[in-house]
């Protein structure tokens, strides 16, 4: 990720003695992280997650999510009673199961299968409860039963329908365009073709994104003689006139619907077989995006200047990962025990092995991104935050599936089922890190509770500023909340006898 060149002008500071208590107070807030979540710059500054690629990892960034959710319902009820409800509409109860994070972000950038999450989070306007049920569900699905024998030499661990079909199913429950009972589970990804305009997709498109909680998908693509990052978007776009200093992607929307996209996005390699579709006439191979950019928090940022310039910053950028991978790995091969080890084809072997390990982890990992980013950002008390489990996933394979005790959130029974030991591995590694004080070994400046506090309050304030804008811009918040999504039925003409 290229970073933006050093400002040319710093603000002037004045020594400690002659500073105000309340400018002091003020400076302190602004390193607390407290004046930026109190703060609403602008209604319609731009909200964004970004979701690590880590396979079945994904489920603890659901869950920091879940615990993101359950604070924005606290705050969205306290601001309700203090504040009252904005002008025009009723006083309203807000749960957590029920609030939508399409809402309260823009944006949603994911690799493998984070693009998964911010799929279903942004494209198919789902909540997260209903996101970890189909994550527990699919999980099985696609990691509990692996091919029994590979009789052909490197093929696929895992089948790659029961992804397709568990997608499409996904899409049928939960289309937020069609009325209930008539979606057929093969929607397009952009959001414009699914109205039936088809899009010239090279053509330049408006300056901004249409006002939409939109989905991108980091992918990599093969067309026989380079690889490359590649961005699936809900919407086409145009590089132009962008600052030299950052990434430039593709541009447009692929025509390609939200099962093939899912597919394209989470092809591991070694798991599952690569996404061939014919884009423009021709055929191109989709990868899985971790290959590129396991953490697409740096492509999230490109974007962003591209569409708004250089001088702007986004109101949020939230990057969550799947876990800190582990740091001791380094790519070469410890000794092997005894004298066997010191035979030179079992040496070359080793450090073969160790290197090709090493490259597995480095493929699930997304920490060197978020250190860039924090130099961009300037530390993470503003714009630019990250949440990662630091400790307790660190060997955990992306498609560790074992069978073990578990129990059920809903009905709070604990039973064996297929997956249990992992789902709960991630469920107690999640919550020790969510409940944990400051570690200045993984934290810049907050424990992770007050970052999700801080953010949680973010997001609620950007909310209700948004919808105070309805009295002078309804169209643009009746879109944002989706209520434009499904076309009106038609009227029931009855005809006088």
């Amino acid at each position: 990720m290229a970073l933006s060149p050093p400002s040319n002008a710093h603000s002037p500071t004045r020594p400690l003695s002659v500073l105000s208590s309340s400018t002091i107070e003020h400076q302190d807030d602004l390193h607390t992280g407290r004046s930026w979540a109190s703060t609403v710059k602008s209604p319609w500054d731009s909200m964004i997650l970004t979701l690590d690629g880590g396979g079945i990892r994904g489920y603890s960034s659901l869950l920091i999510l879940k615990e993101l959710m359950r604070e924005v319902a606290e705050w969205e009820n306290k601001f309700e009673e203090e504040e009252g409800p904005i002008s025009g509409t009723e006083k309203k109860v807000f749960k957590e199961e029920e609030l939508l994070p399409c809402v309260y972000f823009d944006m949603m950038y994911g690799t493998s299968t984070g693009g998964l999450i911010a799929t279903m989070l942004g494209r198919l306007r789902m909540t997260v409860s209903q996101c970890l049920t189909i994550y527990r569900r699919v999980g099985d699905d696609l990691f509990g039963h692996p091919r029994k024998r590979r009789i052909i030499p490197l093929t696929t661990k895992y089948d790659h329908e029961p992804l397709e079909n568990a997608v499409k199913r996904i899409v049928k429950e939960n289309c937020p365009v069609h009325p209930a009972g008539e979606c057929d589970g093969l929607d397009w990804f952009p959001w414009d073709l699914d109205h039936g305009d088809i899009l010239d997709f090279d053509q330049e498109y408006a300056t901004k994104p249409a006002q939409i909680c939109h989905s991108i998908c980091l992918t990599a693509t093969h067309n026989g003689s380079i690889d490359e990052a590649h961005l699936l978007r809900t919407y086409p776009h145009q590089y132009v006139n962008i600052p030299n200093w950052i990434t430039e992607y593709n541009a447009g929307a692929d025509p390609l619907r939200i099962w093939e996209v899912t597919r394209a996005t989470s092809a591991a390699p070694f798991y599952f077989k690569i996404l061939e579709a014919d884009i423009r006439g021709e055929m191109t191979g989709f990868k899985d995006g971790g290959i590129r950019e396991n953490n697409p928090s740096g492509a999230a940022w490109s974007e962003f200047i591209s569409i708004y310039g250089e001088e702007s910053e986004p109101g949020l950028l939230l990057s969550i990962g799947t876990g800190r991978s582990n740091e001791n790995q380094d790519g070469f091969a410890s000794a092997w025990p005894g004298p066997f080890g010191e035979r030179k084809i079992v040496r070359k072997w080793a450090e073969k092995f160790a290197v090709f390990k090493n490259v597995l982890i480095k493929y699930t990992e997304g920490e060197s991104k978020h250190k860039a980013m924090v130099h961009q950002a300037k530390g993470e008390h503003g714009w630019y935050k990250r949440l990662n489990v630091s400790e307790g996933l660190e060997k955990m394979k992306l498609d560790n599936w074992e069978k073990g005790s578990w129990r059920d959130p809903r009905t709070g029974e604990e039973k064996v089922v297929p997956g249990g030991k992992s789902l709960t591995r991630m469920e107690e590694a999640t919550g020790r890190y969510l409940s944990r004080e400051r570690n200045r070994r993984f934290d810049t400046y907050a424990a992770p509770s007050v970052m999700v506090s801080q953010v949680a309050e973010k997001l609620v304030r950007q909310r209700r500023a948004r919808e105070r804008t309805r009295e002078t811009d309804p169209v643009r918040w009746e879109r944002f909340v989706g209520a434009l999504l499904r076309p009106e039925p038609a009227a029931v003409v009855v005809e006088s006898p």
